[in-house]
C-alpha cells in the first residue's frame, strides 16, 4: 500500500504512542532524539515487539512459528516499499530512509522463533548467540539510526545489547521459568551447584549461598558487557549519543537494584521509578552529547 504524507505522519504519531505505554525504559531513552532518529528507532522497537509478542502469544509453538513466518512475509513487503496494511507504514519508511538492513530485521524473527519452544541454554556461547538475535541485531540496527562512521560500533553495539538482554534475563528469572525458559547456562547453574528449580526459589531455596554467587557472576558479566558496549557512545553521531547512554544507565540501575533487593527477583518484578528513570536519562544524555 502506498502512504500519503498525512497518513505516514499519523503512523508515526501512532507507533510513539504504543512505545510510550509499551516501552518502558526505551521511551525515555528515545525521547530527546531528534525527531527522525526518534521515529526510526519507535518503528524498529514496535516491530521488534510484534515479533516478541508473537513469540510470547497463544497457540502450540508450531502454531506461533507459523505466525512469526506470517510476519516475515509482512517484513519482505514493507523492505520491498508495499507495506500490507498501516502497521508496517513507518517501518517501511525507516527502512528507506536509513538504509536497515533486511537481514538484520530477519535476525529478530529468527531469535524470536527460538522462544517458540522450551528453551534451556547449555554454555557462554549459546546464551551470546541467543541475545545476539534478541538484542545485539536490535543494537546493530539502532546503530545504522543513530550514524557512525568508526566500523567498530556494530560490534560495540552487539555487546551492549547483549548487557541489556542478560539483565532482562536476570530480571525475569521467575516469569521464564514460568514459561519453560531457562537462559542461564546451565554450564553456570552447574558451576554453582544449581539446578532451575533453585532460580525459582532464589533465597527462599535449599541453596540460596549458591544462587546468590551464581546472580553475583552473572551481574559481573553484564557489566563487564556494558563496560565494553558504551564504547560506542563517543562513536555515533552527536546528536544520538544521548540515547544509547541513557539506555546503559538505565539498565544498569536495574542490576543496581537487583544487588539492593539481595537478588530477590522473585518476589516482585524489579523496576525504578519514572523519576528515577527520567533523572538517569537527562544526565545519561548530558555526559554523552559532552563525550569526545
Amino acid at each position: 500500500m502506498s502512504a500519503s504524507t498525512s497518513e505516514l505522519e499519523e503512523a508515526h504519531r501512532a507507533c510513539a504512542r504504543e512505545v510510550r505505554l509499551a516501552a518502558g525504559n526505551f521511551y525515555y531513552a528515545f525521547r530527546l532524539l531528534p525527531r527522525l532518529k526518534r521515529q526510526a528507532l519507535h518503528s524498529v522497537y514496535q516491530f521488534c515487539r510484534g515479533a516478541d509478542d508473537i513469540a510470547d502469544g497463544d497457540g502450540s509453538p508450531e502454531q506461533r512459528r507459523l505466525r512469526l513466518e506470517d510476519y516475515r512475509r509482512a517484513l519482505d513487503l514493507t523492505i520491498e516499499g508495499r507495506p500490507p496494511d498501516p502497521g508496517w507504514l513507518t517501518l517501511a519508511d525507516s527502512v528507506q530512509r536509513f538504509d536497515l538492513s533486511p537481514s538484520n530485521l530477519n535476525e529478530v524473527i529468527d531469535g524470536c522463533a527460538a522462544d517458540c519452544t522450551p528453551m534451556r541454554i547449555a554454555t557462554e556461547s549459546a546464551l551470546a548467540r541467543y541475545c545476539y538475535g534478541v538484542a545485539g541485531s536490535v543494537g546493530i540496527l539502532s546503530a545504522r539510526i543513530f550514524g557512525y562512521q568508526d566500523q567498530a560500533v556494530p560490534e560495540l553495539a552487539v555487546r551492549l545489547g547483549q548487557a541489556m538482554q542478560l539483565t532482562n534475563i536476570l530480571r525475569d528469572l521467575k516469569e521464564d521459568f514460568d514459561r519453560e525458559r531457562c537462559y542461564l547456562p546451565d554450564e553456570d547453574l552447574d558451576r554453582f551447584g544449581l539446578d532451575h528449580q533453585d532460580l525459582v526459589a532464589g533465597l527462599r531455596g535449599p541453596r540460596a549461598a549458591g544462587y546468590v554467587r551464581l546472580m553475583r557472576h552473572e551481574i559481573e558479566r553484564a557489566r563487564a558487557h556494558f563496560e565494553v558496549g558504551t564504547r560506542l557512545v563517543p562513536l555515533v553521531a552527536r546528536d544520538a549519543r544521548g540515547c544509547p547512554a541513557a539506555l546503559a544507565a538505565l539498565y544498569r540501575a536495574i542490576l543496581s537494584e537487583i544487588e539492593k533487593r539481595g537478588f530477590d527477583v522473585q518476589s516482585e518484578r524489579v523496576s525504578i521509578s519514572a523519576p528515577r528513570k527520567v533523572g538517569l536519562a537527562v544526565r545519561a544524555w548530558g555526559w554523552a552529547t559532552l563525550a569526545t
